[in-house]
């Protein structure tokens, strides 16, 4: 079975369901990410994780997601089997909330 990289990373200054669109797609905009996923915590550091993560830098990411009002930080890194990851075709976007 092919091992992948996942890297999850901290990002601070998201506070609402369009500053969570906004980051997704800046981040999805990166060329050969298999996968992206964000979590939102209005009040804190929301997590972003990215599939693999050796394709877009954390260098690189901080400078995106910093273009768009961002900070990025560093979580960790891991190893996991390629079956738990779905491809892009698949996964789904979250839909900006109207204040």
């Amino acid at each position: 079975m092919t091992k992948l990289s996942q890297t999850r990373y901290g990002v601070r200054g998201l506070t609402c369901n369009r500053c969570l669109v906004s980051a997704l797609e800046a981040v999805r905009a990166l060329p050969g990410l298999r996968r992206v996923a964000m979590s939102l915590v209005p009040s804190g550091e929301s997590l972003l994780t990215v599939t693999p993560s050796d394709v877009a830098t954390g260098s690189e990411l901080r400078a995106l997601l910093g273009s768009v009002g961002f900070e990025l930080t560093l979580r960790r890194h891991e190893q996991l089997p390629s079956d738990l990851i779905k491809p892009p075709s698949e996964q789904q976007a979250p839909r900006p909330s109207h204040p």
